[in-house]
């Protein structure tokens, strides 16, 4: 993760993809995806807790 900052800090773009929240913290901005499709977190929160209905 040190790296990644470090290469992001010197202007590069990166672009992680992760389940791992302890990872995804690290980030300046998060896309969330349901079923393929890009979706808000509350959006996200609301399906999630359907589909486990």
């Amino acid at each position: 993760m040190h790296l990644l900052a470090d290469l992001h800090r010197e202007g590069s773009t990166i672009c992680m993809v992760t389940h791992d929240p302890r990872f995804a913290r690290h980030a300046e901005r998060e896309v969330h995806l349901f079923d393929g499709k890009v979706v808000s977190e509350n959006e996200l929160k609301k399906l999630e807790a359907e589909a486990e209905a």
